[in-house]
Formats: structure tokens, C-alpha cells, sequence
């Protein structure tokens, strides 16, 4: 436990105890001389493990939905959708998974998996149908008319 001892216009904390649990850094105003945060109660952790990672899965489905609509075919574009699932996963692994409820983790890392899996499915898909619609144009020859030896009109 920490408490504080002010003096005008300063602050000191004296440790009592080590404090075990998520250390965040808020993002505020440039007034906010607030280093980092610890969180160590279990419900508020395990609420706001739930809101960040909520986030992280709504913006990699909304750059994975852009990138499909998109008529971007690179491979560039593929491997940076594939790193973004690959950094969601490597964010729940190694900054979350000690603070989480086990059920939670599961909950998240099959979210990852079905995004990633959902994903790929959609852009073999795209890239089967654009290969068949190529295949069919480079397979019709263009109807020419042979010019007969006689009369023309």
C-alpha cells in the first residue's frame, strides 16, 4: 500500500508494501504529472482487460474489412493484415495473460483465431474468384469474320 504525504505543491509517496497487479500508463492531459497506474483488484483488471481488448478486435476487423473491399492484391497488403493479427495475438499473450481470468483469455485468443481464420477464408475466396473471371476473358477470343474470296456489297 502507498500513502501520500503533501507538503505545498509537492507530493511524496512512501512504500509500505509492493503492490502486485496491472501497471498501466493513462494517456490525459499534459498537466497530469500521473506516471503510471496500478490496478490490483481483480473485477476492475479483468473490466478494463475486457474494454481494451474489445477495441483492439474492432479496429483489426475494421482494417481486415477495408483491406478485403479494397482492390489492393498485394502480397505487401496480405502480410500487414496477417502482422496486425499476429501483434493482436502476441498484445494477449504477453501483456494480458497473467492479469486475465482463464476463461477470458480463451474468450479473446479464439476471437483472434476466428478474426485470422475468417480473414483468410475471405481472400482466398476473392483471389479464386478473380483468378476464374481472368481465366475467362483470356480464354474468349475476340469474334473475328473471315473475309470470303467474291462479291462485296
Amino acid at each position: 500500500m502507498f500513502y501520500l504525504k503533501r507538503k505545498i505543491k509537492k507530493c511524496r509517496f512512501k512504500s509500505i508494501s509492493p503492490m502486485n497487479g496491472l501497471s498501466i500508463k493513462p494517456r490525459g492531459s499534459k498537466d497530469s504529472h500521473v506516471l503510471s497506474v496500478t490496478i490490483c483488484d481483480e473485477e476492475f483488471k479483468n473490466i478494463y482487460i475486457r474494454k481494451q481488448l474489445n477495441k483492439k478486435s474492432s479496429k483489426l476487423c475494421n482494417y481486415l474489412y477495408k483491406f478485403l473491399i479494397s482492390e489492393d492484391d498485394s502480397e505487401n497488403g496480405v502480410k500487414a493484415c496477417l502482422g496486425e493479427i499476429e501483434k493482436a495475438k502476441s498484445i494477449i499473450f504477453n501483456k494480458y495473460k497473467e492479469h486475465m481470468k482463464n476463461e477470458l483469455y480463451r474468450e479473446f485468443l479464439a476471437k483472434v483465431v476466428l478474426i485470422e481464420n475468417e480473414f483468410r477464408d475471405k481472400y482466398l475466396e476473392r483471389q479464386y474468384y478473380a483468378n476464374l473471371i481472368s481465366r475467362a476473358y483470356t480464354s474468349v477470343k475476340p469474334y473475328e469474320e473471315e473475309m470470303e474470296k467474291g462479291r462485296s456489297r
